[in-house]
């Protein structure tokens, strides 16, 4: 069987001053700095989180600013377009009215030539005509 002895006793009193020991120079240190770790982890994480919805809502921010450009300069397209189409319209127009009233003095100067060859012509018929008489009379 089991006997106490004084070695027994003195073997249990020195394991524990070796716990405490070990408790003071060894795993007190060990726990403070995993504790620390841990704190400056939950920091770090924190601040992680928080500059991604910084970055987050930058990106957002950008986003709009961007949608927004973009339809503004969609709108400012079609009113540049809209501008231009009156222009082309208004200058058609006008190219128009000149083509219509360079064609009417063409019309103008062709029927004044017209009739001025009909009365060369109707001169030269006569005159034509009357040689004819003196040959034949």
């Amino acid at each position: 069987m089991l006997s106490l002895d004084i070695s027994f006793l003195f073997i249990v009193l020195l394991i524990w001053i070796l716990m405490i020991v070990l408790d003071k120079i060894y795993y007190k240190p060990i726990g403070k700095i995993v504790g620390q770790r841990e704190n400056k982890i939950e920091k770090d994480s924190a601040s992680i989180e928080h500059m991604i919805a910084d970055v987050e809502n930058k990106t957002k921010n950008i986003e709009d600013v961007l949608k927004k450009a973009r339809t503004d300069s969609m709108k400012l397209k079609e009113n540049l377009i809209k501008k231009n189409e009156e222009k082309i319209e208004r200058l058609i127009s006008e190219e128009n009215e000149n083509l219509k009233r360079r064609f009417e003095e063409s019309m103008k100067k062709l029927d004044e030539e017209i009739a001025s060859a009909e009365k060369k012509l109707e001169m030269e018929i006569d005159n034509f005509s009357n040689e004819i008489k003196e040959k034949f009379l």
